[in-house]
Parts: C-alpha cells; structure tokens; sequence
C-alpha cells in the first residue's frame, strides 16, 4: 500500500525512537557493568545523557505529529534494522571491556546511519523540522563514534593486561596516529552526495 509522506516520516520516527530506546537501556545496564573503568564510565554516561534527550525529543514529536507506530509493512521491512540494533547492543555480559565498547561502537554506528537516512527522507519530503532534529540527533552520535576512536585502543591494551599477557603500551600513540591519518584520508577522498547523485544520472 501507498504511503503518504506524514505516514512515510512518521515510520521511521518510531523506528528511530524504537532504536534509541533499546540503545538507553543497554547503556544503562553498562554503567553498573563497567564501574571499575570510571574514565570509561564517564564517556558512557556521556552518550546515555544525550540518548535519554533523543528520546525525549523523538517522543514530543511523534505526539505532536500523532504517530502511532508504524504499520504492519513498515514493521517488517524495519525488523532487519531493529533487529540488527537488538543484537549490536547487547551490552550487559562478561566479554570484557574491549569488547563491549566495540559494542557500542556497532550500535553508535547503527543510528549514526539511521539519522542521516531520517535526513534525507525529511529533505526529500520537505519535513524541515524533522530534518533539523535528525541532524542533531546524527551529529550527537557522530561525537561519540569519534570519541570511541580514542578510548577503545586503550581499552584494549587495559584488557589484555588484565588477561595477564605482556602488552607494550607504547603502541597507543601510534595508533592514535593510524585513526587520525585513516579518517582524514577517507574525508578527503570521500565523494559528496551530490556528486554521486551527477554521476548515476549520467
């Protein structure tokens, strides 16, 4: 069935606001997880402060824009999404603290795309206001993915250290350079999306 653009925008809101709430709920359980590493902690509470506000934002306009939920067909074609974030984030376990920012990692990722596709769908259907909150909500997890570049390195060599192996920590500093070097490179390199757009329609 034909969806009309309120239905199409109000569909993948609840999708979102489905996502972040199973986001906030694994990163609330990490935080008594991870006690013992309270640098980490901090950068943790960090993110779950800014995801309780996605969620707060996302409910206020689902209500004001009456979205119930999304459709039967919307659900379905969303279970790979929502399903992919389930199992992303799901943090609470003895991996490890390595292991569980990779986690989180996978799961920042997950809605990072979801927002810029929430963008796009709000440009192309002339939904100004809920394209400006999409590009909040993307760039609040575009921080913590990059915040997640300088904390996860170290997490590692802490980790292994406490599995007793004889980690060298001088490491660190190289790669920080390797992260910084990598995503400026792929930033330069990197087509924009109307460029892309030219070249598939030549």
């Amino acid at each position: 069935m034909t969806q009309d653009r309120t239905e199409a925008i109000n569909s993948y809101i609840t999708d979102m606001l489905s996502l972040e709430e199973h986001i906030e709920k694994a990163l609330q359980g990490q935080l008594e997880d991870l006690k013992d590493y309270p640098d980490v902690v901090q950068e943790v509470k960090q993110v779950h402060r800014q995801v309780e506000h996605h969620i707060s934002d996302l409910k206020e306009i689902s209500q004001r824009r009456n979205a119930q939920g999304p459709s039967d067909a919307i659900k379905r074609a969303g279970s790979a999404l929502l399903g992919l974030g389930a199992a992303a984030v799901d943090l609470v376990r003895t991996e490890g603290l390595a292991k569980n920012l990779r986690d989180d990692y996978t799961a920042f990722s997950l809605a990072t795309i979801g927002y810029v596709m929430l963008k796009t769908t709000a440009l192309a259907l002339d939904e100004q206001e809920v394209a400006d909150l999409a590009h909040q909500h993307f760039s609040d997890y575009a921080g913590a993915v990059t915040r997640l570049h300088n904390v996860v390195p170290g997490a590692v060599v802490r980790y292994l250290r406490e599995e007793g192996l004889p980690v060298r920590e001088d490491v660190l500093p190289e790669i920080s350079r390797t992260i910084e070097e990598v995503w400026h490179a792929q930033s330069a390199q990197a087509p924009r999306a109307d460029e892309t757009a030219v070249g598939q329609n030549r």
